[in-house]
């Protein structure tokens, strides 16, 4: 499956080539759905329940354990490869210094919320209006840099990699982040995706990922609440 495969996607634009982008895209689709579902979240501290408390705070451990995830592989796979193979292009260098500059922005804003979290989980409610503003921050830095991702970075991976060597970094994060956050990842992909999407996300796996997906990964993600 290319690139072509995942809805609303558009291979030509991001200049993929054979390629297939369509975890990339689908990571950066679901870090938007969270983004719209932490906007919610600003009613944190005026939950009545522990169990709702709870539910949002699922949410967002699982949503920056994936932002770091995804980050993580850019940093230290994804672009040092691209870093190598483009050494001769200046913009294509000053593209890469650019996305790692701008994860290190976004990082200080997960920190940031962290604390918001905490203090208003404490019963201090004028900290719900710390949520709400670390939100719209966090939402506008994650929002920019993942359109200039889209525009500008992704399409280094056509212009210095073929699909084979492609996939090939693809197994890189594999083996780095384990059978358990992949796991996780492919459930949280797929979790608020329509069905043209989240089958996509779903086909890039083996055919006996795609069981152990179906009988494991999926039900053990939906045994939490989130959000």
């Amino acid at each position: 499956m290319t690139t072509q495969n995942l809805p609303d996607s558009d291979a030509a634009r991001h200049g993929t080539g054979d390629a297939d982008l369509t975890i990339m895209l689908a990571a950066h689709g679901a870090l938007r759905r969270d983004l719209e579902r932490l906007a919610r979240a600003a009613d944190f501290a005026d939950l009545p329940d522990p169990g709702g408390r709870a539910s949002v705070r699922a949410g967002w451990e699982t949503f920056k354990r994936q932002l770091h995830l995804h980050h993580t592989a850019e940093d230290m796979v994804v672009w040092p490869a691209l870093r190598q193979r483009l050494a001769h292009s200046d913009d294509a260098q000053s593209v890469l210094d650019a996305m790692e500059a701008e994860h290190q922005q976004i990082d200080p804003l997960l920190s940031a919320m962290d604390d918001a979290f905490a203090r208003a989980g404490e019963g201090r409610r004028g900290d719900a209006r710390a949520i709400s503003d670390v939100t719209d921050a966090l939402a506008t830095s994650l929002a920019a840099h993942l359109a200039h991702e889209e525009r500008d970075g992704l399409p280094l991976i056509g212009r210095a990699l073929t699909a084979a060597e492609w996939r090939s970094v693809g197994f890189k994060i594999v083996r780095k982040n384990g059978l358990s956050a992949g796991g996780e990842m492919f459930a949280w992909l797929a979790d608020g995706a329509d069905a043209d999407q989240a089958a996509a996300v779903i086909g890039t796996l083996p055919p006996p990922a795609r069981l152990v997906y179906r009988a494991i990964w999926k039900p053990r993600y939906q045994r939490t609440q989130r959000w």
